[in-house]
């Protein structure tokens, strides 16, 4: 998370200077109203951002972005908070895009990576190694520039990276906690982009895991997978599919004793999780385990995510994530409990089947 960036631009007034917010009536700053502008005003906003922008710009030292980085993300993070949705989209974020400081942020190669989608998709396996600060992304890294390596170094420090790192660490120990219950267990992992987890587990290394199964779409993940049958452990088995495919019934995948899906739900919407998780817990076996992580609202970072990353997730409240269960039979669930990251940025749904 920034650190103290907006407390800045609040006490300095920035959206006072703002003169596409002139005729806002007072009532929407006091009660945290987003405004909504006619496109007409447009250019107005435009300028504004410019304005702005500029700046932060002037933050920026030869060979380091880290001061220009953190005022930046809190102005973004203050102007999605001030201005509807629409007008955040359709006037706010094209006129932070075009602005000078894109090129400054995109030296930093993870956010260059996430914004030019290298893979065809968002938040590939790719970007998490960036995360995970992974030495699959250090040549990357090196060949940044000094000022994008700051902008690196303040960025997957963040409070969401964190959360997604402990995530990994998380996964890792749920690995190791099922084959304490289970000899020899079978697991899926779906949308499983590199399995980072698998070099955390201590059971997979000691060759207590019967079957892993990872799922995902891509197929330059998949051969990363297939690596780790050399190097962790040989019951690992990488396999290509969607979740199209997997709605269907066309994977023919087994049952499991423990089924995750690492960072999947954050991108599918409320109807689909609740259909995937369905199918999900019929393929666990009897006492069998599915775990669901989902970004919670109050990402600080998540206007600098969707302007300069080109990343967007779908955050929710506890309730609609323990909304994915919804689907299945009561009778059928021995235990169902929802919890949360330290900090409050990821919530975990686990089901327990009967």
């Amino acid at each position: 998370m920034a650190s103290g960036g907006l407390s800045l631009l609040r006490e300095r007034d920035l959206l006072s200077t703002f003169r596409s917010l002139d005729d806002s009536p007072r009532s929407f700053f006091e009660n945290q109203q987003a405004v909504t502008l006619p496109q007409a005003l447009y250019p107005v906003v435009s300028d504004d951002v410019n304005r702005a922008l500029t700046n932060v710009v002037s933050l920026a030292l030869p060979e380091d972005y880290t001061a220009m980085t953190d005022t930046l993300i809190d102005l973004l993070s203050l102007l999605k908070e001030t201005f509807s949705d629409k007008t955040w989209r359709e006037a706010v974020l094209p006129a932070a895009r075009s602005h000078a400081v894109a090129s400054l942020i995109h030296e930093c190669p993870f956010t260059r990576h996430s914004f030019s989608r290298p893979r065809g998709y968002p938040g590939d396996a790719g970007l998490i190694d960036f995360v995970y600060r992974h030495p699959a992304a250090r040549a990357a890294q090196e060949a940044a520039t000094e000022a994008g390596r700051t902008v690196m170094a303040f960025t997957v420090n963040v409070t969401a990276c964190e959360a997604v790192r402990h995530r990994r660490s998380i996964l890792a120990a749920k690995i190791d906690e099922v084959a304490t219950r289970r000899e020899m267990p079978s697991i899926l992992s779906v949308a499983s982009g590199h399995l980072r987890e698998a070099e955390l587990s201590i059971a997979l290394k000691a060759g207590r895991i019967g079957r892993l199964l990872a799922l995902d779409q891509d197929a330059e993940s998949l051969a990363v997978v297939d690596g780790y049958q050399g190097s962790v452990s040989h019951t690992i088995e990488a396999r290509q599919a969607t979740v199209r495919q997997i709605l269907a019934g066309k994977t023919g995948l087994g049952r499991f004793d423990l089924i995750y899906a690492a960072g999947l739900y954050d991108y599918l919407d409320a109807r689909v999780a609740a259909r995937l998780t369905s199918v999900l817990f019929d393929h666990l076996h009897e006492g069998g385990q599915l775990l669901i992580p989902n970004f919670l609202w109050g990402v600080r970072e998540e206007a600098y995510m969707e302007v300069f990353m080109d990343w967007y997730l779908l955050y929710r409240t506890p309730s609609e994530i323990e909304s994915f269960a919804q689907g299945i039979a009561p009778e059928t669930i021995r235990s169902k409990r929802y919890t949360e990251d330290a900090a409050g940025t990821i919530g975990y749904l686990e089901i327990e089947k009967v």
